[in-house]
């Protein structure tokens, strides 16, 4: 029991002890940083002398340089001690591995020799930088002090994604395919460059090339005096206001224009302006037949091709305003009600009944109440929505009556075996009128407009209105 307590320990002694040898594997990187890995970057393009440190303690080691020298080895290394070696002015990277041969650590670092990148861009000979879309532009990454650890990023500024590249895109030439709509005329072109130098300095080198210009076709646009007319109105005027695309930005190109009217007057073949420079651009008048539709195309063409426009002309019939009333005349206080009959595809419908409400669009067969007696004229004005020229109004009266009051005098309500009694009219806005003087009814009447009542006697005697 003893002897396997005694190699348990021994095992437990060797593997701490080995482990704590091997987390101190370590070297100092450029920075001053202790690491398994460590990166020595030399930016100056000349001359680097390396200089291996630790704060660890080695027994017998190797160390290879990496950049095919002699294999160095020592039987002990013990801190401050420095190892150094020479590397000769070049652009390149090398391995460096130190090996402790007893324990087996082993530090692997990186030598990396380069300059920073810098970004340049050329055009082709005989290349160009404005062109009408869809097209190809080249471009040559032409930068410098390229290293194995460069990136190249090309930003070829119409919202595609960018292009990245390693260093071995260093000379060539990159073609990109320049689509319609991703260039608002101009733009730029950018190239980032960046290697381990560039890092360490703050950041990519750029280079940047414009102005890049991107034509396109017109956008056509006719103009017309108006598209909606009301027969007899037949008379259009059309004016050619396309526009032209990125003129600012050198698309100068002499810009020609098309027209064709139709055949809507029976000639048997169509009414064409044939190719016409612009600008300056002449309107055209055309008078045309009668009720229907008409289309006009107009072709605009620059120096990155055609564009086609069409307007379509309508002449309608021309809307009547009309309508009625189911009385002409009501009481205060009381609806009147009118019925649109109005005819010729009239889509708006303004009324104005008269008594200071104002004009009012009313869809369909409005009702409307009076608070004031009096005479108004009610108005209805029709148009279709987007004709200036296609209104009609109308103008019928109503007369609006106050509500009768039945109201009569007597002049004498006292009698013996005979008595003799003068009636008098007292009533107030009252048009007719009924009586009954022994029991019968006496009435004062004015289209239901209401009721009053007042008794009279001798006998019995009544007076009312309904």
């Amino acid at each position: 029991m003893t002897c396997l307590y005694r190699k348990l320990t021994s095992l437990l002694l060797l593997f701490f002890l080995s482990h704590g040898v091997n987390a101190q594997c370590v070297a100092y990187d450029g920075n001053g940083v202790l690491v398994n890995n460590p990166v020595w970057l030399s930016c100056f393009g000349t001359d680097f002398t390396l200089n291996f440190q630790s704060t660890s303690t080695f027994a017998d080691y190797t160390i290879d340089w990496g950049d095919g020298s002699p294999i160095d080895n020592g039987t002990s290394f013990t801190p401050p001690q420095v190892l150094s070696h020479l590397y000769p002015a070049t652009v390149s990277s090398f391995n460096v591995v130190f090996t402790e041969t007893a324990t087996g650590c082993i530090i692997n670092g990186t030598v990396i020799m380069e300059e920073p990148t810098t970004a340049s861009i050329q055009i082709p000979f005989g290349g160009i930088t404005q062109t009408c879309a869809p097209a190809p532009l080249e471009f040559i990454n032409s930068s410098t002090n390229t290293s194995p650890t460069t990136t190249f990023t090309w930003d070829f500024g119409d919202g595609s994604p960018l292009l990245v590249l390693d260093n071995t895109n260093q000379g060539d030439t990159v073609i990109h395919n320049y689509l319609p709509g991703t260039v608002n005329c101009e733009t730029q072109v950018q190239l980032f460059a960046e290697n381990q130098c560039n890092t360490a300095q703050g950041g990519p080198s750029t280079a940047t090339f414009n102005p890049i210009r991107i034509w396109d076709i017109d956008d056509a646009a006719i103009t017309a005096s108006d598209v909606l007319l009301c027969f007899p109105e037949t008379e259009v005027t059309f004016t050619n206001t396309t526009n032209r695309n990125c003129l600012a930005q050198g698309n100068t190109f002499q810009r020609q224009e098309y027209w064709n009217f139709g055949d809507y007057w029976g000639l048997g073949y169509d009414s064409i302006v044939d190719w016409t420079p612009w600008p300056p651009t002449f309107p055209y008048t055309i008078d045309y037949p009668g009720i229907g539709a008409y289309d006009v195309m107009m072709v605009d063409s620059n120096f990155c091709g055609q564009d086609t426009t069409y307007i379509t002309i309508q002449i309608v019939p021309p809307p009547s305003a009309n309508f009625t009333m189911i009385e002409d005349t009501v009481c205060v206080n009381q609806s009147a009600f009118f019925t649109n009959t109005s005819t010729g595809g009239a889509n708006v419908n303004s009324w104005n009944f008269g008594d200071g409400s104002g004009w009012q669009n009313i869809n369909g067969n409005p009702a409307h109440t009076y608070v004031a007696p009096g005479d108004y004229n009610v108005l209805l004005a029709v148009s279709i929505a987007g004709a200036n020229t296609c209104t009609d109004t109308i103008s019928l009266p109503i007369h609006v009556l106050a509500i009768p009051q039945a109201n009569f005098v007597l002049d004498n309500n006292i009698g013996c075996d005979a008595l003799t009694v003068n009636y008098t009219d007292a009533s107030i806005n009252a048009v007719g009128w009924t009586g009954d003087f022994d029991r019968r009814d006496f009435q004062a009447r004015h289209l239901d407009c209401g009721v009053r009542q007042q008794a009279a006697r001798r006998g019995h005697g009544q007076a009312q209105s309904d």
